[in-house]
This record gives structure tokens, sequence and C-alpha cells, in this order.
């Protein structure tokens, strides 16, 4: 529960004219079947590694991880100074949710801090860098690395503020890496897991179960998963549908669905519309009601059963006609043999 609403308040959606580095950290207390600290380092919607206080050690979780070994960690010693540095950052989590607990007048319960920084690199070139704290779900403090400042929403952040604020060389420190580092290895990230990262158009289908009102549009396959889907009624689109988020595949790709109740008699024209980076142009599908669809197929089937029949029935006349009919020969009676055969004896 606690991990999932992580994800949720500080991961965000994906552009899908971007791309970004990020690591989350989030210390808790109060709960017993969860990590005191988790760390997970993300690039776009994958994540890299991950520590927790159970393991007390950082791990690969992706192929870029390792494909980045030689350049980035170029020995076993390199992940044990990490595991070090995140240890660091266990320690400090617990001292800050004393601090929060303390300046918020709470005692102790479930409370988490939350850390997530990183960087973007948009298509155009631009980059942006980021750096924000929350407590128990909402913004405590963030950068302003721009005027080199710490910005808090919240009274009791104002002490923080003022004290990472006079220290300069702390302040240049993340800004440095914001602007600088972070961008670098995001780049080299992306070169090196280029085939994995790359954009895969999604297949687009309408479904509609039985008699039911209910017709959806079914994207499935895609990646990343930034998506727009669109439902539209003769060209119109639909304010009414609704959307079931976006889901994982196993692949690795992204799937949803958008659906809307319609009339069965509404003869209007329904169409899904389809933005993707993987796609060179907007896709379009159109609705094909089933009567529609298989009348074709219905009249064919008739027509060849037509046809199928009367060859039979040709051929059966024709087979009895040839039958009835040999050419210089026509049977004697019975009687007739019998009596040729008596007047032929008595002859001889």
């Amino acid at each position: 529960m606690i991990g999932l609403t992580v994800f949720v308040l500080l991961c965000g959606g994906v552009s899908a004219a971007s791309h970004w580095y990020r690591y989350f950290y989030t210390s808790v207390s109060g709960v017993s079947d969860f990590p005191q600290f988790v760390a997970v380092g993300y690039l776009d919607d994958k994540e890299l590694n991950y520590y927790d206080s159970w393991k007390k050690e950082m791990e690969p979780r992706h192929r870029v991880m390792e494909l980045a070994a030689d350049a980035e960690f170029s020995d076993s010693e390199s992940y044990r100074t990490w595991t070090q540095r995140l240890l660091g950052w266990e320690q400090i989590g617990k001292v800050n949710i004393q601090t929060a607990l303390s300046r918020t007048n709470q005692s102790a319960g479930i409370h988490t801090v939350q850390t997530m920084y990183g960087c973007e690199l948009r298509d155009d070139g631009s980059t942006r860098g980021f750096y924000q704290d929350g407590w128990d779900g909402k913004d405590y403090i963030n950068f302003d690395k721009e005027n080199m400042v710490w910005v808090t929403p919240v009274s009791w952040g104002e002490i923080t503020k003022n004290k990472w604020d006079q220290d300069k060389a702390y302040n240049q420190g993340w800004k440095g890496y914001l602007e600088g580092t972070c961008i670098e290895w995001l780049k080299k990230y992306l070169k090196l897991g280029e085939r994995e990262l790359r954009p895969v158009a999604p297949s687009v289908s309408f479904t509609r179960r039985g008699d039911s009102n209910r017709l959806s549009c079914v994207t499935t396959g895609f990646y990343p998963q930034a998506i727009e889907v669109t439902l539209r009624r003769d060209g119109v689109s639909l304010d009414e549908s609704h959307f079931d988020g976006i889901l994982p595949n196993h692949d690795g790709t992204y799937q949803t669905h958008k659906w809307t109740d319609i009339d069965p008699a509404d003869q209007a024209k329904f169409s899904c519309e389809v933005d993707h980076s993987g796609l060179k142009e907007k896709m379009v599908v159109f609705y094909e009601r089933k009567s529609d669809s298989l009348l074709p197929i219905i009249v064919g089937v008739l027509v060849v059963a037509v046809l199928l029949i009367i060859a039979v029935i040709v051929g059966v006349v024709i087979y009895k006609k040839k039958a009835g009919e040999k050419t210089g020969y026509n049977p004697a009676k019975t009687s007739d043999r019998g009596e040729s055969s008596s007047n032929s004896s008595a002859n001889a």
C-alpha cells in the first residue's frame, strides 16, 4: 500500500517527448512489514536499481545497468560505494522523520518522508533538474536551482529552508549534479538502452461483448506508456467516455481501455483515435457492427451452397439419362429368350 502511494505521488506521468533519470527515496516509520528505507532508480519508467534497509545492498534491476557496468561500475567496489551512500541516506531518513514529527507536533505512528531528484531531457534538447521532499504524501520542500534557494509551502518548513539557503556549497553541489552529471548519465543510459527503450506502436481494436451496450477501444502492446486515446461519434469527441488507466503487460509494454455506452440502434460511426510516439501519425480505427461485417460472408456462403445443390441435381439427372441409353442394343424379354432356346434344341 505504501509502495503504491509513493509511486503515485512522486512518479507521475512521463511525457512521450522527453526522457527522465530519477531516484526515489522513501523512509517509513510505524510499519513492521515494510522496509524502513527504500531507494529505487528509474530510467523513464524502467526500474534501474533497487536498495532497501532489509537487504542493505544495491541491486541492478535492468539490462541497461549491466551494459553500463564497464562505464559506471567497473568492479564490485563501486557497488559497495553506492551501498554505503544509501546506508547514509537511510540514517538521514530516520532523522528527518523525527524532525518532522517534532515540528508538526505529531506523535509516533505511520509516517513517511519521500525524496525525489533527477533530470529530464526533452526532444528539443532542453533539460530540467529537480529535487523535492514530501512529508506524509504532501509537498514539504523543493530546490529552486535557478535562484539557488529552497521553497516550502508549509510554515514549519521555514526552519529547514533558512538553514539550507545558507549552505552555498551544498546548493552548488546539487545544482552541478542536476544540470551536469545527471544529464550526462541520462544520455549514456539512453544510448546503452536504445534498443530496450525504442518506442513500440500500439495495436488498436474495438470490442463489444454480445448484446452489451458497452463499446470499448482496446489499445495494447505500446511503449512508452504516454499515450492519448480519444473516442469519437461521427467525428465528435465523446466527453462521456470512460478511461480505465494504463496497465502494464507481462512483456514490458502497456495496455489501456477506453469505453462508452451506446444505443445498439444508433447508426452513427464510432471511431477510436490514438496518438503515440511509436506511430508516424495518429491512428484511427472505426467500429464495424457485427451484422454489417458478417452480411457479405453469409450471402457468399448461401450463394455457394445454392450453386452446389444445383450442380448435384444436374449431375444426377445426366447420370440417370446416360445409364438408361445404350446404343444398338435392345434387351430381350425373359420369355423370348426361353422360346428361342427351345426352338434351337428342336432343330438340332
